[in-house]
């Protein structure tokens, strides 16, 4: 390669270099996080808290249940047992209907206690900057497993954890809008957007096998976070700087014309967890399940199960989810963590493991 500034390298390794493929094999990555049991809760749990206290479930055990679990979580949250952080997701899903937004807003504010997660895009940038040390044969540098996920340490004290945190404008009246304001137009087209972006790239590839579908699917997703596929994002949405600094990152930790594409196709890069756990959800989907109808869902799922499973105790999910991720896949045993749906069963069993985790 002639002589050049690192900008142009990042340019041509995009513009030059397609990804090959070839057989993988799957790494072994778990987290320890401490003494209070992390809970991430997803929309079906908190959107089913928020419609009892807003008195919209009919069916009056339901409801019954639901209030009593938020309870016993803020009790868990006031009592330094469990920590439940906010990730951007939850807001994001709960805007999609209007009648239960501020409520959902409220329980988030409640359960979180000002700890959030880092972006999940933060969070990526971590694991392939350790996946390029390990691929160099350098050891990562020291930081606490917390501070790759979150903003602050989970497992701080609670009153530590609070001060400082700026409490949120009061939220509007306990009412139930009518369902004429379920979902904003802009919001509905956005959902659509979501569902129409799933369906073309889970399926991009025409499903042969499982070994060559999730071959197939990890390279497409290197190529969506550092090839052509992110180039051409990057330029489409205006943030070419980020792009840019991802890359110029990876330069200084010493990847470089001579070693890229052995990195971009390293067992280091493609079995990190993030893009492991991304995805083997999106292939079982599509080996498992080509029939089935996609949902906007389809999309930013593995997203959200790929950032937290790796760093919770506990995550809540839908049923699809957790079939595909639990039953499917074993992610469970393979990250440490417990996986639940909103099912009848999994969310009793959830409460179980609440109160065996507070003890």
């Amino acid at each position: 390669m002639p002589n050049c500034t690192n900008r142009q390298v990042v340019y041509i390794y995009i513009c030059l270099y397609p990804i090959s493929r070839y057989p993988l094999e799957s790494v072994k990555i778990t987290c320890d996080m401490g003494e209070h049991t992390v809970i991430y809760l997803d929309e079906s749990y908190l959107s089913n808290m928020a419609k009892a206290q807003l008195g919209s479930l009919t069916d009056q055990d339901e409801c019954e249940f639901w209030l009593s679990l938020l309870e016993e979580l803020k009790d868990k949250v006031l009592a330094d047992r469990i920590a439940c952080p906010e990730f951007a997701f939850q807001r994001e899903e709960a805007s999609f209907d209007t009648r239960i937004e501020e409520a959902v807003g409220r329980i988030i504010d409640e359960l979180s206690r000002g700890l959030k997660f880092n972006t999940w895009k933060d969070i990526l940038n971590l694991h392939i900057e350790d996946a390029a040390f390990k691929f160099l044969g350098k050891d990562p540098p020291t930081r606490e497993i917390w501070a790759i996920a979150f903003e602050s340490d989970p497992q701080a004290p609670l009153k530590t954890r609070i001060q400082g945190v700026r409490p949120r404008p009061k939220w509007g009246i306990d009412g139930y809008p009518p369902l004429r304001k379920e979902v904003l137009g802009h919001e509905r087209l956005k959902k659509a957007r979501w569902a129409t972006f799933a369906k073309k790239t889970l399926w991009l590839y025409g499903v042969r096998n499982w070994d060559e579908t999730l071959r197939d699917d990890k390279l497409y997703a290197v190529d969506c976070i550092l090839g052509r596929e992110a180039w051409s994002d990057a330029v489409t949405l205006g943030n070419i700087r980020s792009f840019v600094n991802r890359w110029m990152r990876l330069l200084e930790i010493g990847i470089n014309d001579d070693n890229f594409m052995d990195f971009l196709k390293s067992d280091e890069l493609l079995n990190s967890a993030f893009i492991d756990i991304h995805s083997s959800i999106r292939t079982a989907a599509a080996v498992n399940f080509p029939n089935r109808g996609q949902k906007g869902s389809d999309l930013y799922d593995p997203v959200i199960l790929a950032t937290v499973m790796p760093y919770c105790d506990i995550v809540t999910t839908d049923k699809f989810m957790k079939h595909i991720s639990v039953t499917r896949l074993g992610l469970d045993k393979k990250y440490k963590c417990e996986v639940f749906s909103p099912s009848k069963e999994d969310r009793l069993d959830f409460q179980k493991g609440v109160r065996i985790a507070s003890r």
